[in-house]
């Protein structure tokens, strides 16, 4: 195994993909209306702002976040992603001396604010831990226990360890 690639789940819930999800939805709704209701504006200018919402709102739903690890050239990068573009600067990997799995459960607790999704509860985090110099070097999260053995077997495999 070359590489391994961390997505971010959590990167763009509260910003990005929620403003993306509200200008594809409003572009869809600006597409649909003049097939029920009569409009006098020309139909080019609302195939613009509907199909311009729509494409705007993909990109900013595809957004997302990571870190990749280059096992071959022992490097790492923690990137942005815009479609399949991956932006971020390369760093030279140090040492891994361990890795391991670490629970984490909580309460979760957001207050309404009439936007984001406001859901509350426990929720447990299984978290892929990598130590080098002595320290917590990098930290992946996952929601499912199973994610997170396959992910810490692939970097134990990757690193040597």
């Amino acid at each position: 195994m070359e590489h391994f690639n961390h997505t971010n789940r959590n990167y763009g819930i509260n910003g990005s993909r929620v403003l993306g999800i509200s200008l594809a939805t409003a572009g869809l709704i600006v597409l649909l209306i003049p097939m029920f209701v009569e409009v006098a504006t020309d139909p080019r200018k609302v195939g613009l702002v509907g199909g311009g919402a729509i494409l705007l709102g993909a990109v900013l739903i595809a957004m997302s976040a990571g870190t990749e690890l280059d096992f071959e050239s022992s490097r790492f990068r923690k990137y942005h992603s815009i479609l399949w573009f991956k932006f971020g600067q390369w760093q030279d990997l140090p040492k891994i001396e361990a890795a391991k799995i670490i629970i984490h459960s909580f309460r979760s607790q957001h207050i309404p604010n009439g936007i984001t999704p406001t859901m509350s509860g426990p929720v447990t985090l299984y978290k892929c831990v990598l130590l080098a110099n002595g320290s917590q070097f990098l930290v992946f999260d996952y929601t499912k226990e199973k994610d997170a053995t396959a992910a810490l077997l692939e970097i134990k495999a990757g690193v040597g360890i």
